[in-house]
């Protein structure tokens, strides 16, 4: 596990409270924040510190003591405008990273005005990662890196079964990178051009998402 981190979630709904849940889960300190007494009674016992709050008043923000929270999630519901106060109060206390939830494309150009570090669009990303999954039946997850970049794994399929790197690549002029192939229980880190990949294979590839159009056929 990485170093415990201190994170504080704003908002436990369905989403905040997953998030508070599950860091709880891996070590972390978590103190959850909402204005519900029955959500805040529900959670007090699943994560490590549950409060209630109201988070638009920012003396209650000081008065809680995250100032030194390496993180600070606001997952707030429909209340955008309180998600705004509360990422402001946030930054003059001085918490150093804030991902916060956006519902609008115009919310999300707002948080990024406010200089957030991660707007998360949850319904958004999980609508994109859903219909790529049904798209591409054998792509097990990626990662966008921004600016078109990505990390791709994808289950090999039969009609990349027998076929090396290099005559996929000059098959279809793509420039992708192998990063990882796991066969079965072993990890070839960087195969070469050569490697030939067999059936049921899980590569995990880089690069543009206009260069991983180019091997659409393969997938």
């Amino acid at each position: 596990m990485q170093n415990k981190q201190q994170i504080v979630v704003i908002g436990l709904g369905v989403f905040g409270e997953t998030i508070a849940r599950e860091l709880t889960r891996l070590g972390h300190d978590v103190l959850g924040i909402d204005s519900d007494e029955h959500v805040v009674d529900r959670l007090s016992e699943s994560i490590t510190h549950a409060v209630i709050a109201d988070v638009t008043d920012e003396q209650v923000i000081e008065e809680l003591n995250i100032g030194d929270y390496d993180v600070a999630v606001l997952a707030i519901g429909r209340n955008f405008e309180a998600t705004i106060l509360a990422t402001m109060h946030l930054q003059n206390i001085g918490i150093r990273k804030i991902w916060a939830k956006a519902l609008t494309a115009q919310h999300q150009k707002i948080l990024q005005r406010l200089r957030v570090n991660r707007v998360i669009a949850p319904e958004y990303e999980m609508g994109v990662r859903i219909a790529q999954e049904l798209n591409y039946p054998h792509v097990q997850n990626y990662i966008g890196l921004g600016d078109g970049d990505y990390v791709v794994e994808i289950e090999a399929g039969e009609a990349l079964d027998g076929l090396a790197m290099e005559t996929l690549l000059e098959q279809t002029g793509a420039s992708i990178s192998a990063l990882v192939i796991k066969r079965n229980t072993s990890i070839h880190h960087c195969p070469g051009r050569a490697f030939q990949i067999k059936k049921g294979d899980h590569l995990v590839l880089g690069g543009r998402l206009d260069e991983f159009r180019k091997i659409e056929s393969y997938l």
